[in-house]
């Protein structure tokens, strides 16, 4: 038994050497290995196969890597920088990844890997997001997280990491797909996340460590991304946006794709509503996605108003108030109009009432002379 484990561990130290030839496409990788028979045939091939398969300058490269670098050195590097290494003959590889166009050879992770028999939703979309659409990443983030789902994503500027900060800060789980290695956190601006990341998820990528981000990387990234997911959902995002490269990738790969509607002028909004045009699903409430998912049924990974009293704790008045305020800041002369267009027969001051109780409670805030949803 020991023998066999000693023997799992030596063939992933020679996936992992091959891995780090960065400059080896993923589907060459699998040639080499179809070709050879095993992982350490592959490292052991001789000149004139290589050759066959990678040309004569991508076998000369070959041969340099392996006199300079051995299967133990690389892996003795990797663990001194804390990074795991998982490829597609392991166990632990995710199977989500096995069946898909161009598939990863392996997955250089630090943290842990996405469970395997656990619901999982991208959310993406636009760096420079509006308020609209980090409220609506906040919003559908926090209601998966709270339903045992996790957050897939990039960990980039924007929706990406608006929507897994609200999945961590729920108490959820979320997983970043990286364009560049795993050691090293893009952008810097979300560092804090990337740690964070790495107690309650982790944090991925295909490519070796220090190899740095650049922008070639991060479009093969996406495919990474939608095929750990069962569902994309798509937040804001102009015409000509890259997070439509990852749409286009989850249809090729036979997800359902889903988008938040948003006003026909708002330039943010104009890639999502090409996407409804073209059939994706419209998802304007986070139940929407739950539902038609079946994933209802799954049991609660925490209670939604953790960090809130009670909902039921509220006075009606309370209540009502905050059902009228939406996704974007209203003011409270917006409030009382909208109250009195639904007949309701509450006075000034007594709405005035409810939306200091419903401050004071953590529901709302107050900023700019207008009150939305925390």
């Amino acid at each position: 038994m020991r023998e066999d484990k000693e023997g799992i561990v030596q063939q992933k130290q020679y996936a992992c050497w091959l891995d780090t030839i960065y400059w080896i496409a993923s589907d060459t990788k699998y040639k080499l290995l179809r070709a050879a028979g095993s992982i350490q045939n592959v490292y052991n091939m001789e000149e004139r196969q290589l050759a066959a398969i990678m040309g004569r300058k991508g076998c000369e490269r070959f041969c340099q890597h392996r006199k300079r670098y051995t299967p133990q050195k690389v892996w003795n590097y990797i663990k001194e920088l804390g990074i795991r290494y998982t490829y597609c003959e392991d166990s632990d590889f995710p199977r989500k990844l096995v069946c898909i166009p161009d598939p990863p050879f392996g997955i250089f992770y630090k943290g842990q890997l996405p469970a395997k028999n656990v619901a999982a939703v991208a959310i993406i979309g636009a760096r420079k997001c509006s308020e609209y659409g980090k409220h609506m990443a906040e919003t559908f983030a926090l209601a998966f997280a709270s339903q045992g789902i996790d957050i897939i994503s990039g960990m980039a500027q924007g929706i990406d990491g608006i929507s897994q900060k609200a999945a961590l800060e729920a108490g959820g789980n979320s997983y970043a797909v990286l364009g560049c290695g795993v050691d090293i956190v893009y952008p810097k601006s979300n560092e804090k996340l990337y740690y964070q990341l790495l107690e309650h998820g982790g944090v991925l990528s295909e490519y070796p460590p220090q190899m740095e981000p650049r922008p070639m990387l991060f479009p093969p990234r996406n495919r990474i991304i939608s095929a750990l997911s069962d569902v994309v959902l798509v937040v804001e995002a102009r015409e000509k946006s890259g997070t439509l490269i990852t749409v286009d990738m989850a249809l090729e790969q036979g997800k359902e794709v889903y988008t938040v509607p948003g006003r026909c002028t708002d330039s943010l909004s104009m890639g999502c509503n090409r996407l409804l045009r073209q059939g994706a699903v419209t998802a304007t409430v986070p139940e929407d996605i739950i539902e038609d998912m079946r994933w209802g049924a799954l049991p609660q990974k925490i209670d939604k108003q953790t960090s809130k009293v009670s909902w039921e704790k509220l006075s009606t008045i309370a209540q009502e108030v905050y059902a009228i305020i939406g996704v974007l800041p209203v003011t409270q002369e917006r409030i009382v109009s909208l109250l009195r267009e639904k007949k309701k027969t509450f006075t000034v001051p007594q709405i005035c009432q409810g939306l200091v109780e419903l401050e004071l409670k953590g529901f709302i805030i107050f900023a700019n002379r207008q009150y939305k949803r925390t």
